[in-house]
């Protein structure tokens, strides 16, 4: 399986772009049905009945960020995106 987004993909916007890396992570991790609410990511773990919200679970010393481009009127943006859909601090390991 190929573990990295497509860099030649350049979103919409923001929220698009989020989703994108939120999917990746959760296949990644097993995670499955995500779904966006009241502004976080939340997911099903491997195996349970009760949906997560992924900003809780992430480990952030050992989760990289996935850098994507986004459309922005006239310009495009490249930003890193962590699986919760925050932007990742500058120094943060990226993939």
């Amino acid at each position: 399986m190929n573990n990295s987004i497509d860099p030649t993909i350049i979103y919409p916007d923001l929220k698009a772009a989020a989703a994108a890396v939120c999917q990746r992570w959760c296949e990644q991790q097993g995670y499955s049905d995500r779904f966006y609410q009241d502004g976080s990511w939340w997911a099903f773990p491997p195996n349970s009945v009760l949906p997560v919200n992924i900003h809780e679970v992430i480990d952030l010393e050992h989760t990289l960020a996935q850098r994507v481009r986004i459309k922005h009127y006239y310009i495009t943006l490249s930003i890193a995106l962590l699986p919760d859909s925050c932007i990742a601090p500058h120094n943060h390991p990226e993939i």
